[in-house]
């Protein structure tokens, strides 16, 4: 059965799609978003419970776990160093279902490293031509902050107060003072005061299990209902397959996908828009190749799936002798920004921030974190357990990785996932200047935690990637042949195709990614809404 003609599917309801879901449908332009995953019941969240730990993966994966799971799985080349995992999630929301909400801006300096550095590129565009976009994001999820942290760009009151700092941040800020560090309060997509029938943070500190409170703005707290409400469909059960292309190649005609009964269907769209990731979104470009666009769509640069980029990070823990509590709070609540902008004293191009964390978890988790290790039993180990809860504290600094061509997302010539699409192959590295910053972040996390007063401290995680901020593989810029799309997120190859994910970066930044991908989709969004009424 063939199915109507909209003006514009979506691929991915996650920070990227939803967005452009609300936005273009607020302009009155009919919009079908294709999102694989299902709609995750607030009221299933498990984090009022007592074994909200044992029931997370339950709830993420309720309707069938070992599915869902394959559908999220990668493998990695022989030269890559496959340390980390990618963390996604598939349902109505994206991976924003588990974000922790940290949203600091970046710097104008992240857009301009190929002139600061000689590194990598610039970005098509200034940060003050984003700022109005950031203004539009940031109201709509009723971002908390304040205006503390020194080193921020000068900009407008936060929608909502700070959410304050924690027993545990407090704590740990202690340290920072006595280096004569920054400690700010952090921007939290999180709600400090109850907004439209949403309540505040209760600092249950179960930000990654989602949240039950809904204080959260994940997309779909945000978006995805406002989108609903201007006519948006959110179509779930849906995986994209394709991109299908007009007979002479140069448009997009559509989606294809397979239902959720499994049936492969056609979506005919006038504009085509790709927000899954900076891995889910090249691959389907990859999947959609054809006699005349062999390599992929949107590939005549050859530059689809290049310059994968993640964050790198270094994270420190250690004790207390009093209680601080960090399971209780926003998972983060604090930050440092003294290493974020670029400065050619240190031995490192780019720069990283520090968050200071309360996402500790319950007994579960310290169990399986502290406990586990030293092989304790019985009475050593309720007493360990009784002894030193609440009295651990972890930091986490998040640096810049500067890509080359050859980290990159291609497909897996024999696996496949549940629908017999090949899944996504991963190459992506650590280089000279990665290796040097994460030796300047972790001396910095571990000299903190030393002048706050822990004892018994060492590494939370080896220094490597973060596989939650995936960023580059279709960048955009004003050459064709150095780029996938324009400054807008349109393909080069296609002229009715556009992208809005983190694909999109040209460079990491140094900062958490989510609240500038919203902000480039509003942009996006923008610029298909002119496009349309010319």
């Amino acid at each position: 059965m063939a199915l109507p003609e909209t003006d514009i599917c979506i691929v991915g309801s996650g920070a990227s799609g939803g967005v452009l879901a609300r936005e273009l449908s607020l302009q009155g332009l009919s919009v079908v978003v294709l999102e694989v995953g299902p709609w995750l019941d607030r009221s299933r969240i498990p984090t009022d419970s007592a074994q909200w730990e044992l029931l997370t993966q339950q709830y993420f994966y309720a309707d069938d776990s070992a599915e869902q799971l394959r559908r999220d799985r990668v493998t990695y080349t022989a030269s890559s160093d496959p340390s980390f995992n990618l963390s996604r999630v598939k349902a109505a929301g994206g991976a924003t279902m588990h974000y922790e909400g940290f949203c600091a801006r970046p710097h104008p300096g992240d857009l301009r490293r190929k002139s600061q550095t000689g590194l990598a590129v610039d970005w098509p565009l200034s940060f003050e031509e984003l700022v109005p976009h950031y203004d539009r994001v940031e109201a709509m999820l009723g971002v908390s902050g304040r205006l503390d942290n020194p080193f921020e760009p000068p900009r407008a009151p936060y929608p909502n107060p700070a959410i304050e700092m924690s027993c545990a941040v407090k704590r740990v800020k202690k340290g920072c003072d006595a280096l004569g560090l920054h400690a700010a309060h952090a921007p939290m997509a999180i709600l400090s005061r109850a907004t439209n029938n949403r309540a505040p943070c209760n600092f249950c500190g179960g930000c990654w299990s989602g949240c039950f409170m809904g204080a959260i703005s994940n997309m779909a707290q945000t978006y995805l209902p406002a989108a609903q409400k201007t006519g948006a469909e959110i179509r779930t059960g849906a995986m994209a397959t394709r991109v299908v292309v007009t007979k002479n190649g140069k448009r997009a005609a559509g989606v294809e996908y397979f239902d959720a009964d499994n049936n492969l269907q056609f979506q005919p769209a006038k504009i085509v828009a790709l927000c899954g990731n900076a891995v889910e979104t090249p691959r389907l470009l990859l999947m959609s190749a054809r006699s005349d666009h062999p390599d992929g769509l949107a590939n005549s640069s050859g530059l689809v799936g290049r310059y994968f980029s993640c964050h790198t990070i270094a994270s420190a823990n250690g004790f207390f002798n009093e209680r601080i509590d960090a399971y209780k709070g926003p998972n983060i609540n604090g930050m440092v920004q003294d290493y974020y902008d670029h400065d050619d004293k240190r031995d490192f191009a780019g720069g990283y921030v520090i968050a200071l964390r309360n996402a500790e978890g319950g007994p579960l988790r310290f169990y399986k974190k502290y406990a586990a290790p030293k092989n304790l039993f019985g009475s050593d180990l309720v007493a360990f357990v009784d002894n030193q809860f609440g009295r651990s504290a972890s930091i986490s600094a998040y640096g810049e990785h500067f890509a080359t061509e050859a980290d990159r997302i291609t497909l897996d010539p024999q696996e496949k996932d549940t629908y017999g699409l090949p899944i996504p192959q991963l190459n992506i590295n650590l280089h000279a200047n990665e290796h040097a910053m994460l030796r300047h972040m972790k001396k910095t996390v571990f000299d903190i935690l030393e002048a706050a007063g822990a004892r018994d401290i060492g590494e939370a995680l080896a220094p490597g990637f973060l596989g939650t901020h995936l960023m580059g593989t279709c960048r955009m810029g004003t050459d064709p042949s150095t780029s996938v799309t324009d400054p807008y997120g349109k393909c080069h190859d296609i002229d009715n195709l556009y992208i809005a994910d983190g694909s999109i970066f040209p460079t990491s930044t140094a900062g958490n990614p989510t609240i500038t991908i919203q902000a480039l989709a509003t942009r996006v969004a923008q610029r298909i809404g002119e496009t349309r009424r010319r």
